[in-house]
């Protein structure tokens, strides 16, 4: 088996590989190899910004399915996880939320030193390119498009959503990312003009042409290479090129390399390997290379190279349910995300931050209902301090197995109470006289749900994933830590994870610009930067 050699090898081009890469690459300290398993055809709905529902399930969806959970009555959640160059980048919502500023700090106190907000703060910066200055913290000049939804054609019924919020009372704030976030206001989102922006477009594509860089794609990972402690390389399987369906684009570049044939391969990285590949494919990797949990690893028929028992362990998710109502007319069409508004609130007070997002989306969330009642709107009330924790494990040593996935939803019964009274709130916001002549009946709970009881028979019947899969390779200095603060795999030479997984708590809000930053931070460390 021929092995080619490459200073840096990154598994995995999602929201963190793509960030990495790019700030690799543009360093001119090396060659470096992006490993991905999805592929280069990018189908229309990605650029779409409106069309990311229809992503989906298809064909550039992992669509991984949970084990079954006890807190939804048994029943098992899909799970999407992107599969195409710039990974789950191409399916999020495309809201851009750092998180409250707490998580961050508390990140510090559990462990991870060194990534207060203070700490971050920079690097969100560095990446962002937003249009309005809200406060001295914008970031401006990055690769990575901010627009305020609020200043592009919002649909009217997001402008009757801030107005509701505000009846009730609740603050109207300029953006989520400044120094208040508890309120009700204008997502900034990574689209313009009605075009997703994602990782892949912000920060792969402008490189494609770039000599240092070789992209792979179809490219799985089935183990990691050791010559002793030090992780040396990366053994992959080449995939054949899938045929092309429906209208989209493929990526071009001298970078890009697809002409391999299939099979396993091996590449040596000279200075350091790098997992990208999420919460979910992370911890997989680490297991069938020998790296977790003893007895886990024996019981799958994996060789034991390094106990690390939190492989896999701390893996959870925001939990989410809707409330949907009928309107009296027409809801005119998206032009941007479909969600351009959202509160931020507490469910109880005494709180130092916000661990209820009441999220409005301008279509009837559940496609089931939306068949019958097209002109329908949603409220989203999400729980996004979840107490709940799951795991990541292998389902066999065979890498081509997908893994056993437990986020355990509403393990916890506080993240139960909480999700019902997100519910109860957003009734009130329907409620209001800001929504009150344009609104019919409603179709999700519906009238029998009248009474907390029926209300948590409903959420265990109706929570979903967030999609917000964290923290199975968990940062910090304790014994069950996976990666240490500068996201080095403890005992382990020559191997960092920079994404999702390495999250001590999921933040408050949609993870995607964390993530981003994550991978900002991993280049300093890798590259040695000041701020390293």
């Amino acid at each position: 088996m021929t092995t080619e050699e490459f200073d840096y090898v990154v598994v995995g081009a999602g929201a963190a590989g793509s960030v990495l890469t790019r700030r690799l690459v543009e360093s001119g300290e090396g060659s470096v190899l992006l490993l991905e398993a999805g592929g280069s055809w990018i189908p229309s709905g990605v650029d779409a910004a409106p069309l990311w529902f229809t992503l989906l399930g298809s064909d550039i969806d992992w669509d991984y399915r949970s084990v079954p959970q006890p807190g939804l009555g048994g029943r098992s959640t899909h799970e999407p996880r992107g599969k195409v160059i710039g990974g789950s980048s191409n399916l999020y919502i495309m809201m851009h939320i750092r998180g409250h500023q707490s998580d961050f700090d508390n990140w510090a106190y559990q462990g991870a030193a060194g990534w207060s907000y203070a700490d971050v703060l920079p690097y969100f910066q560095r990446m962002e390119d937003q249009e309005d200055k809200t406060w001295e913290g914008t970031g401006s000049g990055g690769p990575q498009t901010v627009v305020n939804a609020g200043l592009h054609d919002p649909n009217p019924y997001s402008r009757t959503f801030l107005d509701a919020c505000a009846e009730l009372g609740h603050p109207i704030i300029p953006d989520f990312n400044g120094p208040a976030m508890a309120g009700a206001g204008w997502h900034h989102i990574n689209a313009e003009a009605g075009r997703r922006r994602s990782a892949m477009h912000c920060f792969v594509e402008p490189i494609l042409n770039d000599e240092r860089l070789t992209l792979r794609p179809r490219a799985r990972a089935t183990r990691l290479l050791f010559e002793g402690d030090r992780c040396t390389g990366v053994e992959y399987a080449q995939e054949a090129p899938v045929p092309e369906s429906g209208e989209g684009r493929r990526l071009a570049g001298r970078a890009l390399d697809e002409s391999g044939g299939t099979g396993l391969r091996r590449v040596r990285a000279r200075r350091q390997v790098i997992v990208c590949a999420g919460a979910i494919e992370s911890p997989k990797l680490l297991m069938l290379s020998g790296i977790g949990d003893p007895g886990h690893l024996r019981e799958a028929g994996v060789e034991v190279r390094h106990p690390l028992p939190g492989v896999g362990a701390n893996f959870h998710n925001h939990v989410l349910t809707g409330v949907i109502r009928e309107t009296r007319e027409a809801v005119p069409p998206g032009a941007n995300n479909l969600s351009e508004a959202a509160l931020f609130t507490f469910s109880q007070s005494g709180l130092p931050a916000p661990d209820l997002q009441i999220a409005f989306v301008h279509v009837p969330f559940d496609i089931i209902v939306g068949q019958s009642h097209p002109n329908a709107v949603s409220i989203l009330p999400g729980v996004v301090r979840p107490a709940s924790r799951g795991w990541v494990r292998l389902a066999s040593a065979d890498p081509f197995a997908p893994p056993l996935v437990n986020p355990n939803y509403l393990g916890d019964r506080s993240d139960v109470d909480r999700l019902v009274q997100g519910v109860e709130l957003a009734r009130e916001i329907f409620a209001t006289r800001a929504f009150g002549e344009v609104l019919g009946d409603e179709l999700l709970p519906g009238p029998a749900a009248a009474d907390r009881e029926a209300l948590t028979a409903f959420v265990r019947e109706r929570a979903d994933t967030y999609h917000h899969q964290v923290g199975s390779c968990r940062m910090g200095t304790d014994d069950d830590a996976v990666v240490d603060p500068r996201l080095r795999v403890r005992g382990v030479e020559g191997l960092r994870v920079a994404d999702a997984s390495v999250m001590p708590a999921v933040t408050s809000g949609n993870t995607h610009a964390a993530i981003q930053m994550i991978a900002e931070r991993c280049a300093d460390f890798v590259l040695g930067g000041s701020r390293g």
